[in-house]
């Protein structure tokens, strides 16, 4: 009678071992073993759990919001809602609501993030991604119309790119430009190694998510010295407005020697960023003066097809036009985790741009350049539109269901 008893209470107890809930220690250290970065995790007593995690591990803004989130329900069973702010050098980007119920995901996406970050004010962080320094190896490409034995002219190149972070919001870049393959017929700088970005950079963003600056000095692309300010402001989760202003010099490479001028070249550009997510359509808008003195503005329209953008843009400046498109495709594996201070890696996004149509006077004098502050400046990378981030993490989410 006594065997049978005890079997009885074993099965009233058994379902209850499996539904119990990790503790916030064990999931930070779940969430740390997964190549997570700067881990923080408070759960509340009224059905929730709070976040903080910086994905650099994973490629885009939002793939690993999603194997974070996928990771936290299993650790969190009877958990419904999951608070979730993402990170960028530590510095707090947007945040994300989920909802699990019976499976089916429901996700929404604010640049604010001041809740998550007073719910974890009491919590460690943990696995600093201070001083881990990343190798990233980019190919370069660069075609002019310009006929040269019968074929394009071209110049191939590799730009290794060594960055690492200090402090909360910084950014340390170097970049070379190493080229091994052109059929230029005249003597520039694509025919020798160079400097493509060699800058420090600080980014602030407020409490309330609402605005964002970054401050960037040193060597820029198009062959730029100086220093770049930008500062957006979000008016709406979809709309952003902005401006952007920088004071550069010449750094170019003439006759196998560098020429370095002081900067004395002032630009100012007046930005919007709209983002649509029912046809998930990224409208932008630039006018001003860009970096090599010309006045103009230029539109794009890109789509967004989860990790692939396809976009097409129209410039008018100095009294000249032109037209063309651009995409990025990711190219490296979706994960590539930091587990030790130094890591080598491919780039997660390959991009391109080019001229569709336009006149010789547009291409030969850099019309319609903006600065161009670290080797990744693309459609999908670091770009931290909460909709969009939203959109696509519960899409995968719910892959399957």
């Amino acid at each position: 009678m006594m065997r049978y008893f005890l079997l009885f209470l074993f099965s009233l107890t058994w379902p209850v071992a499996l539904v119990h809930a990790a503790s916030d220690e064990e999931a930070t250290a779940s969430l740390v073993g997964m190549g997570f970065e700067n881990v923080r995790v408070a759960s509340s007593g009224n059905d929730t759990v709070f976040v903080a995690i910086e994905t650099a591990g994973y490629r885009g803004t939002y793939q690993g919001a999603v194997v974070a989130l996928q990771e936290l329900a299993r650790l969190y069973p009877e958990t419904r809602i999951f608070r979730l702010m993402l990170l960028e050098e530590q510095a707090a980007r947007m945040s994300l609501t989920a909802t699990c119920v019976e499976g089916q995901w429901a996700v929404l996406g604010s640049y604010d993030s001041q809740d998550i970050e007073d719910a974890l004010h009491t919590a460690t962080a943990r696995n600093s991604s201070e001083r881990k320094v990343d190798l990233t190896i980019y190919p370069m490409l660069s075609i002019n119309d310009r006929k040269v034995g019968g074929f394009w002219e071209y110049a191939l190149a590799v730009a290794p790119a060594l960055e690492t972070s200090l402090w909360r919001g910084n950014r340390i870049t170097l970049q070379p430009i190493i080229p091994f393959a052109y059929n230029s017929e005249t003597i520039n700088s694509d025919t020798y190694i160079r400097v493509g970005v060699a800058s420090i950079a600080q980014d602030v963003v407020a409490k309330d998510g609402r605005w964002d600056a970054t401050l960037a000095g040193g060597f820029f692309h198009y062959d730029r010295v100086g220093v770049d300010l930008r500062v957006g402001y979000h008016l709406t989760p979809s709309l952003t407005v902005g401006a952007e202003t920088s004071l550069t010099g010449e750094a170019i490479v003439r006759d196998g020697n560098y020429d370095i001028s002081v900067p004395d070249r002032f630009s100012f550009l007046a930005k919007a960023d709209y983002y649509e997510s029912s046809t998930q359509l990224q409208g932008q808008l630039m006018a001003g003066r860009f970096i090599f003195g010309d006045y103009g503005v230029r539109a794009d329209v890109t789509r967004h097809f989860g990790e692939y953008t396809v976009g097409l843009y129209g410039i008018a400046t100095g009294g000249e036009w032109g037209a063309g498109f651009h995409f990025s495709v990711p190219v490296g594996p979706k994960r590539q985790v930091r587990d030790k201070v130094f890591r080598l890696r491919l780039p997660e996004y390959v991009a391109w741009e080019h001229v569709l149509a336009s006149n010789s006077k547009y291409k030969d004098e850099n019309m319609g350049r903006n600065v161009m502050t670290r080797p990744d400046e693309n459609h999908s990378d670091h770009y931290w539109q909460p909709l969009h981030v939203a959109q696509f993490a519960e899409r995968e989410l719910n892959k399957g269901q």
